[in-house]
């Protein structure tokens, strides 16, 4: 690829994780634009899982700083996190072209679903139960799946799962999710490594402008606070539900 095509990717990268930092759903934008720029798509998945662990490390070192990251249920769920996220970068090599799009197009429209239904919640933390705790661990272990075959979206749903299953605030949320995301797209990424998938000098350009993209994401969080947070996901889903149609009508 010309440096001119990776520095393009770079910045998609950095804007995408900007917004990802706080909202997620960042790879629903930066695989499209691999796949766009000519990759395969499941060496734009393996790459972008490469790049998605920088995002991840940019914004959880922002939130470490601010010392905003809740140790419950962040050890837990870190914990649960790789076994899942291995496994699913296992089937993300294994599926089908076509079945990895409609995955890609399913994740969408359900961010913006479950975003559109529960759009007031998470501005003070609010106890729980252990049954419902341990409800958590177990879906988001499942859901950790997922995360390790595409990510996109998966920080979205773990977000809100920890402000209705462990009852975080969701600024908490934003950040504890974060870290677990490290750690998974950590493991995921060794395995594609492997696996010999990633493509090193587009997932170096892309992991630079995450890393920092992350970091800008997690400091605007941090410092607007939770009305602001949002109104970005407001923001965020309106833009991939316009996305979402338009690949519906292309096809």
């Amino acid at each position: 690829m010309s440096l001119a095509g990776l520095l393009v990717l770079a910045a998609v990268s950095l804007v995408a994780a900007a917004i990802g930092a706080i909202t997620g759903g960042n790879s629903l934008l930066t695989v499209p634009a691999m796949l766009l720029a000519g990759m395969d798509p499941k060496t734009a998945v393996a790459t972008n899982m490469l790049t998605v662990t920088f995002l991840s490390a940019g914004a959880a070192a922002r939130f470490v700083r601010e010392r905003m990251i809740p140790p419950h249920p962040t050890a837990g769920l870190v914990m649960s996190a790789v076994p899942g996220s291995i496994a699913g970068a296992v089937i993300a090599l294994a599926v089908r072209e076509a079945t990895l799009r409609t995955i890609i197009s399913i994740a969408m429209l359900g961010m913006a679903v479950f975003i559109a239904a529960q759009p007031h919640f998470g501005a003070q933390r609010r106890p729980t139960s252990d049954t419902l705790r341990g409800v958590g661990y177990v879906l988001m272990a499942l859901w950790a799946i997922y995360g390790g075959m595409f990510s996109g979206g998966y920080t979205t749903v773990l977000t809100f799962a920890c402000v209705m299953l462990f009852g975080t605030t969701l600024v908490e949320a934003v950040g504890l999710t974060k870290m677990v995301n490290f750690v998974g797209s950590a493991a995921a990424t060794l395995w594609f490594l492997v696996q010999g998938r990633i493509d090193w000098p587009v997932g170096l350009a892309m992991s630079a402008g995450g890393l920092v993209g992350g970091w800008l994401g997690a400091h605007f969080a941090i410092r607007a606070g939770v009305e602001w947070v949002r109104r970005v996901f407001v923001a965020m889903v309106a833009a991939l539900g316009v996305k979402l149609l338009f690949d519906v009508l292309s096809r």
